[in-house]
């Protein structure tokens, strides 16, 4: 099944950078999902359900204009799977470009995401679920 993981990540990606996010939450997210925003973010911690994780999402759209997460490869860890790759967009008001580095782990049951974890590097993550680079 976890092959069908990597398709749901991918699909959850290419379906976040086309503004579907209600959408991706019913289809793709369990209602008790919870996505932790890494440490050295201003809006760290634990963001759970449906409401919280929409919240969020809303925050970094509010801050960014052409807002994108993009991921570089997909890796299998069973009930896992590992995106390394980046956020990227432009600031609201100041006009910069963000491009920062981020690997997330989505972490899959029965077809929907329960938790998505947020890392500074591939390695980082890849340690957390059993992987070596």
């Amino acid at each position: 099944m976890s092959y069908e993981n990597v398709d749901l990540t991918r699909e959850a990606f290419e379906r976040f950078n086309r503004g579907d996010n209600d959408a991706i939450l019913e289809e793709f997210f369990a209602p008790t999902a919870v996505w932790h925003v890494r440490a050295d973010e201003p809006d760290a911690g634990a963001h759970r359900g449906h409401d919280a994780i929409r919240e969020m999402w809303g925050t970094w759209e509010e801050m960014f204009a052409e807002f994108r997460a993009e991921a570089d490869e997909y890796i299998d860890a069973g009930d896992c799977v590992v995106a390394p790759g980046r956020l990227s967009g432009r600031g609201r008001d100041s006009g910069l470009i963000i491009r920062e580095p981020y690997t997330w782990v989505f972490t899959w049951r029965d077809g929907k995401a329960v938790e998505v974890r947020e890392y500074r590097t591939k390695a980082e993550a890849l340690e957390a679920v059993g992987l070596r680079e």
